[in-house]
């Protein structure tokens, strides 16, 4: 190959633009899992109004 066709012209770009720093810590992350609150009653509560659902289904069908 001719010395011509091997070479390219390059540009010097930084491979990460600076930003500021977005990482959570792990205590920030612990402290937020926290503001969740009980997902057992979030839970119950679905099940209940799938329920109720179900049975309002039934009566509009006319399903025995």
């Amino acid at each position: 190959m001719a010395e011509e066709e091997s070479t390219q012209v390059t540009e010097d770009i930084p491979a990460v633009e600076a930003e500021e720093n977005t990482a959570t810590s792990p205590w920030e992350a612990h402290e937020a899992s926290k503001s969740g609150g009980r997902p057992e009653v979030l839970l119950g509560a679905a099940f209940a109004g799938g329920f109720v659902v179900a049975k309002l289904l039934k009566r509009i069908g006319g399903g025995d």
